[in-house]
């Protein structure tokens, strides 16, 4: 038999039959998606930082979701969290997950102004990875959630801003926060598992090499410092387990305390016996509310 020509759509359904053989009508529900590895966005001196982007197929802009991943401020494994948020992208969603540079090599606030230029780069694209630039949320978990908090808690505050920022877009529609630090000079206050406060800790690398306790650059990273001057602050969602060892729990209570006292739009979830990074927080449940979230606070235009 020639080969047909026809169209796709129009090719003629099989009249073939198999006994036993069963016949599924499928809803597709889910988005297909497309991944896009190693998008460099930003260069500092001579290396990019890249973005890692999922992207579903759709005829309309997608809302982004900009993830930051965690790496105690050091190398991160972007990659890593891939194949997890693909379980955001088939509701919908662009995802780009973002590197920032390592506090070794450069210590706050070179990370947040990395998120920042993320952000806006995306926002710049909008049209060549087909994302809505008025929904755009950032996320992150860890260091990256506190980096991603920073960059949406923090917008237009001039000592946070470098010249690529000045004059760009940044500006998000709200937060998702997977048990992140918030204020360093507290987090041994309580029990941990490890030493928050020595110039080798991970929070001492943060800031540069310093002592947490005994040094002015702290107070400049305490995130409840930048939600009293009167600015309008977009909302934030907290997710953080009862037992973690890494981050205490606490943590999350604190900002979630300041920010409700500030009258600021806050959510925060404990998941219960969960330590730091547990698979609890990519449950269907979780997922469910982060969706709500983001719809929620959805821009229509």
């Amino acid at each position: 038999m020639e080969p047909l020509n026809v169209s796709r759509e129009n090719f003629p359904k099989s009249t073939d039959f198999a006994e036993g053989m069963k016949v599924l009508n499928p809803v597709c529900d889910n988005f297909e998606l497309l991944y896009e590895y190693d998008v460099p966005y930003l260069k500092h001196n001579d290396h990019y930082l890249y973005l890692q982007i999922i992207k579903p197929i759709s005829e309309k802009p997608l809302p982004l979701i900009v993830y930051i991943p965690g790496s105690a401020f050091h190398k991160q494994d972007v990659k890593k969290r891939v194949a997890q948020l693909a379980m955001l992208a088939v509701r919908g969603y662009t995802i780009a997950l973002l590197e920032y540079t390592p506090s070794e090599e450069k210590p706050f606030p070179r990370f947040i102004l990395d998120a920042k230029s993320g952000i806006k780069f995306m926002k710049d694209h909008s049209e060549t990875y087909h994302i809505d630039k008025n929904n755009v949320f950032v996320m992150g978990d860890s260091s990256g959630a506190y980096t991603a908090l920073m960059a949406g808690l923090t917008n237009g505050i001039t000592d946070l801003e470098d010249n690529d920022l000045t004059n760009g877009d940044y500006t998000v529609n709200g937060m998702i926060d997977f048990y992140g630090p918030t204020d360093i000079t507290t987090m041994n206050n309580v029990p941990s598992s490890q030493d928050h406060r020595t110039p080798d800790s991970p929070e001492g690398c943060m800031i540069g090499g310093y002592n947490v306790l005994e040094s002015a650059i702290a107070q400049k990273t305490i995130i409840k410092n930048y939600i009293n001057d009167g600015r309008e602050l977009p909302p934030v969602i907290m997710f953080h387990g009862s037992n973690d060892e890494l981050v205490p729990f606490s943590q999350s209570c604190e900002l979630y305390s300041a920010m409700k006292q500030s009258g600021k739009q806050i959510s925060l979830y404990q998941i219960d016996g969960a330590h730091h990074g547990d698979r609890q927080f990519w449950s269907s449940e979780v997922l469910d509310l982060i969706q709500n979230f983001i719809e929620s606070n959805r821009r229509n235009l």
